[in-house]
């Protein structure tokens, strides 16, 4: 019989010994690289400097805007400009109490279940993973810092994923954090009422102590259920919108259930706060990442490759992937964004960005220092010819950044604008950070394009069409309408 697997040579995981306890300083502070913007060799219509000196005195006429309040930023009547100074309002007693209920919670159970969908779901999900162990569920209670497996439902609709969800859960302690600002999302709700149904069927009144509810401070059908049956509860504040929430109690219960150091994240989105509020354009990365965005999109530009060289990295791009076109795509406008991994994309889609239509600027979100490191070793026979790897010292660690600098240049040369976006490390500091800049940048962005970046009035058109066609009480004429249009359609399957 064979042995196991033997890595002792690679010692100790320092993502582990991280997420086991520990605060970590920021040595460094994240930038913004223009170098390959400007005067692309081949791009058709290229971005110079010049277009950003035009464009700066709109850009931060807009930032003053959105500092002293202003401009197209209300929903229902509420400015949704929250986020902007949530980092500083809140409070040590706030963050000692989701602390405290996070630790007792977690103390009860063997596995977390994070329910939510669009910004009740990506932002937490993204800082997690840029966070913790790529295995985290696989690791064992203490490779995890005593901390519980953590899962997340309600955020699709499939009923394999679903059940395979539910096999994971089979014969463990389960807490549900469910987080809805009205408690009638579909998706979200559904897999409450599962989950729910299942704790109270095994535990009874007992269940409250094993459900935490974020929801609205005053109303909904959430709040009235928790009152109801005394869950404990968080808020989704009135001035935040989803995608914005992460700073909030809607992403800050989630992280500290996984024991990410809050105060260090709530830091780094505070630190960039303070440097994002300069009027000064050319120091202020939130100003000219989004300058950069509105002006590649004049020129043609209608897709924004947001690549990542880390695989817990790459969920960042997938919150920009909502952030950006949820706010930006109004009235026709806006840029699609289109996350990657690299250099995995590179031998997938790389053929399209380096030589097919120059629709597309690039952004690299680039981790510039990894937990670990990875060393090549040397093979006699050096059948795959990478020895000179090894003759030359270099590691993956090494291999894993040129996956970033050679495509920024080759993409560039090819036509492609591109911008890096470094993280010195994942930290939640840093993380923190990013969170804070692009939300700063689509707001700005919004404003250039001229409309309000905090609603999103076009995802109510599929949620009415779901509601009519599911006959939803009120939406019987609209789904009559609906099927009548649907049967006089030409059909045309093969």
């Amino acid at each position: 019989m064979s042995k196991g697997l033997n890595i002792s040579r690679f010692g100790e995981n320092f993502t582990i010994v991280k997420q086991m306890g520990g605060k970590y300083p920021p040595k460094e502070p994240l930038t913004l690289d223009l170098t390959y913007l400007f005067n692309s060799p081949k791009d058709p219509i290229p971005m110079s400097r010049d277009d950003f000196e035009k464009i700066a005195p709109v850009v931060v006429e807009n930032h003053r805007k959105l500092k002293r309040g202003e401009g197209d930023c209300l929903d229902g009547g509420v400015p949704m400009l929250g986020w902007l100074n949530f980092a500083e309002e809140i409070t040590d007693g706030h963050i000692n109490e989701i602390y405290q209920t996070a630790g007792m919670l977690a103390d009860q159970i063997d596995a977390f279940v994070s329910l939510g969908i669009g910004g009740s779901y990506l932002g937490l999900d993204a800082a997690f993973r840029a966070l913790s162990h790529n295995y985290w569920n696989q690791l064992d209670l203490r490779e995890r810092g005593g901390f519980p497996q953590i899962y997340f439902l309600g955020q699709n609709m499939d009923p394999d994923y679903f059940r395979d969800t539910l096999d994971m859960l089979k014969g463990k302690r389960v807490g549900i954090n469910v987080i809805s600002k009205s408690g009638t999302t579909t998706e979200t709700a559904i897999a409450f009422r599962i989950l729910r149904g299942l704790l109270e069927s095994m535990l009874g009144e007992d269940t409250k102590d094993f459900i935490v509810v974020t929801t609205d401070a005053e109303k909904g059908a959430l709040r009235k259920l928790a009152e109801e049956k005394g869950y404990k509860t968080f808020v989704v504040p009135n001035n935040i919108g989803g995608r914005f929430s992460v700073i909030s109690d809607v992403g800050l219960f989630g992280l500290a259930m996984t024991g990410i150091d809050l105060d260090s994240f709530i830091e780094g989105f505070s630190e960039m706060k303070k440097r994002t509020d300069t009027d000064d354009f050319w120091a202020n990365p939130s100003m000219l990442y989004s300058a950069a965005r509105h002006i590649a999109n004049t020129k043609g530009k209608k897709v924004e490759v947001v690549a990542a060289n880390s695989a817990s990295i790459y969920h960042l791009a997938r919150w920009m992937e909502q952030l950006f076109p949820e706010s930006e795509g109004h009235k026709g406008k806006g840029m699609w964004v289109s996350p990657s991994m690299y250099s995995e994309k590179l031998h997938a889609n790389g053929q399209m960005v380096q030589q097919g239509e120059r629709n597309i600027l690039e952004t690299f979100l680039k981790l510039k220092n990894f937990d670990n490191k990875i060393k090549i070793p040397r093979d006699e026979t050096n059948a795959d010819g990478l020895n000179y790897l090894v003759d030359k010292g270099m590691t993956l660690n090494d291999l894993n950044r040129l996956a970033v600098e050679g495509p920024a240049y080759a993409h560039y040369m090819g036509g492609v604008p591109n911008m890096t976006i470094n993280i010195p490390e994942r930290s939640s500091y840093h993380i923190g950070s990013l969170f804070m800049m692009m939300e700063r940048a689509v707001a700005i962005s919004g404003y250039l394009m001229g409309h309000n970046p905090f609603i999103q009035p076009g995802v109510e058109d599929y949620k009415r069409a779901i509601f009519a066609l599911a006959g939803k009480p009120g939406f019987e004429s609209a789904g009559e309408k609906i099927r009548q249009e649907i049967a006089q359609m030409t059909k045309f399957v093969i």
